[in-house]
């Protein structure tokens, strides 16, 4: 049954939504998926703020053109179905290929992230980019390291300073005796 003018308005309304405000999407081929599949992948995006649609490529193709995006012509035929990475492709990438790993009918063929197109492959190193949660703790890390460093050097000078006057102290002592 086809979908009439105003339908497919709204759908292309909704993918340039979900695409300007995504850092990216990954591309997913759906081979006869069940809806308890859908269900299950779903829910693994939502938890990393992701959302898993099934696309009409026609309008996927104009919603890209709208918002500027190059169009992966290559990754868009046949049954699509896209993530739409809310605020870490890396997160998003790892959890598709993590639940394709199970599905025989599910296939991951490609991601559109700033503006660059990639393959199966550079979706599996977008995968394997640590998560803004890893990124933060680094960073922390970093940051805190000079200041623990110089806790250290302080604590080890004033230790050193206290042996010192300890073993004159009973230097003293013995001398005393």
């Amino acid at each position: 049954m086809p979908i009439s003018r105003t339908r497919k308005e709204e759908l292309v309304a909704r993918y340039v939504d979900l695409l300007k405000n995504s850092q990216g999407i990954v591309i997913t081929h759906n081979n006869g998926m069940t809806m308890d599949h859908f269900d299950e992948v779903r829910a693994k995006l939502r938890e990393i703020n992701s959302t898993y649609l099934v696309t009409k490529n026609t309008l996927l193709r104009l919603a890209l053109q709208e918002v500027g995006m190059p169009v992966p012509e290559e990754l868009l035929k046949g049954p699509v179905v896209v993530a739409f990475a809310g605020e870490d492709v890396g997160a998003t990438a790892k959890a598709v290929l993590n639940f394709g790993e199970n599905v025989e009918v599910f296939s991951v063929t490609g991601a559109l992230v700033d503006g660059e197109i990639y393959d199966e492959n550079g979706v599996d190193a977008l995968s394997k980019l640590p998560t803004l949660n890893e990124i933060h703790a680094q960073l922390i890390g970093l940051i805190i390291a000079p200041a623990a460093g110089l806790v250290n050097v302080l604590n080890s000078g004033t230790t050193q300073v206290l042996n010192v006057v300890a073993a004159y102290a009973v230097k003293e002592e013995e001398e005393a005796a």
